[in-house]
């Protein structure tokens, strides 16, 4: 797999948690089935004025029918369900999911309906909530993805809210892109990248009757990622920094600040199936609709408070391993130290991801 090749070429690598659709290339011509099932718990101990502490504690199952009618060609049908364990209801979620999926001759992907979404993207904390694996994991719209030894690139958008003449709201939209080449090899497997990261939130539209004010915000990030590979037990070693911007288009009144920055640093070793990482956040009025909260100036537990500067450091551990065929574990502990408010808070989470396609039946030619 791809996954154990290629280096992440972000700060946290969430490939095991991600939402690659894969088939194998040797069921083409075949009707199957593709299952893809996450367990999770995820826990945040925070007692800060931003974001305060929740757990996260379920599974999700998407099981999908396949038909591979040639070997760069898949079509995906299934239902993607959510199940918070003690919830009000039997399941939090459950959607119908159709992707039909293209792969042409240079590598480029084409995906058409339910995207690979989420931390498939590989942003960046502050642009894109690592609680998406859980909370927002569906996206559907489209995507052109590439990705080789070369370089990552992604570029998509989420239609989250669909608008009919007279709906008492607006329709809302996410695009973005993850700009990721390669820049430097030597042959000592020292690699440099350089990585350019968007996103555009939207909300407005012309046939709705809804009259509060349309929005539009952007997040970008510029970054270099410097990685060396190495054969003993240290495994890799990896930094990188990106400045980070934030601003509303818009004049809609919602948002506390019109504009806003950030700087963020990581630095990282890998020792067989251990991460471990530091990492440094400095943010100036910085807002971002679909990034982690914790890195934002705006309270999202408690209306009003507003935090105009915000400096953490992070201690990250992470365990990723892979178990059996097709099932993966990723286990994080990660204390976060909010410099300004004094304030040591910590978050632990654990996954388990499966990951299997197989054919029933071969496709008959009439």
């Amino acid at each position: 797999m791809l996954l154990m090749l290629l280096p992440a070429m972000a700060q946290i690598d969430n490939r095991i948690i991600a939402d690659d659709k894969e088939i194998n290339k040797a069921d083409t011509q075949k009707i199957g089935l593709h299952i893809q099932a996450m367990p999770y718990m995820r826990n945040t101990e925070y007692f800060n004025d931003i974001e305060l502490g929740r757990t996260l504690f379920g599974y999700q199952l998407h099981p999908s029918i396949f038909i591979k009618p040639h070997a760069n060609v898949d079509l995906l049908v299934g239902v993607f369900a959510r199940n918070d364990f003690g919830g009000k209801t039997p399941f939090t979620r459950v959607l119908p999911t159709f992707t039909v999926k293209v792969q042409t001759t240079n590598e480029l992907q084409f995906l058409f309906g339910t995207i690979e979404g989420a931390l498939s993207h590989r942003l960046i904390e502050p642009l894109f909530n690592i609680n998406a694996a859980i909370e927002r994991r569906v996206e559907n719209g489209f995507q052109f993805k590439k990705e080789n030894e070369k370089g990552f690139y992604d570029v998509w958008i989420n239609w989250e809210q669909f608008i009919e003449r007279g709906d008492p709201f607006k329709e809302r939209f996410t695009a973005g892109f993850n700009l990721t080449p390669r820049l430097l090899h030597t042959k000592n497997k020292s690699s440099v990248y350089l990585s350019t990261q968007f996103t555009a939130h939207h909300k407005g539209g012309q046939i709705d009757n809804d009259t509060t004010n349309m929005e539009m915000v952007l997040n970008g990030a510029i970054g270099l990622i410097g990685r060396k590979e190495l054969s003993g037990r240290l495994k890799h070693i990896e930094g990188n920094i990106f400045f980070v911007g934030y601003a509303e288009q818009t004049q809609s009144g919602y948002y506390a600040y019109r504009n806003g920055n950030g700087l963020f640093a990581n630095l990282s070793a890998g020792i067989t199936n251990i991460t471990m990482m530091i990492s440094y956040w400095q943010g100036h009025q910085f807002i971002s609709p679909r990034g982690t909260q914790l890195y934002q100036s705006v309270s999202l537990d408690k209306p009003g408070f507003l935090s105009n500067k915000r400096e953490l450091f992070f201690l990250r551990l992470l365990y990723q391993k892979k178990i059996y065929e097709n099932l993966y574990l990723d286990a994080r502990f990660e204390p976060v130290y909010d410099l300004r408010g004094s304030v040591l808070d910590y978050a632990y989470s654990l996954y388990f991801t499966y990951r299997h396609s197989f054919g029933i039946a071969r496709i008959k030619n009439y």
